[in-house]
């Protein structure tokens, strides 16, 4: 029974580890992606 319960909690602490290092990886694309979309409207300004 408690097997059962202690690979259940696994899981779950292991499904939000996952979770948090996809979301990270998706907030670092997004800021050099902004970062990349500032230097080229710097880079070649409106006329």
């Amino acid at each position: 029974m408690y097997q059962i319960i202690l690979s259940t909690l696994f899981n779950v602490k292991y499904s939000f580890w996952i979770m948090a290092q996809g979301m990270l990886g998706i907030f670092i694309f997004m800021a050099l992606f902004y970062l990349l979309i500032y230097a080229l409207e710097r880079l070649f300004k409106a006329k």
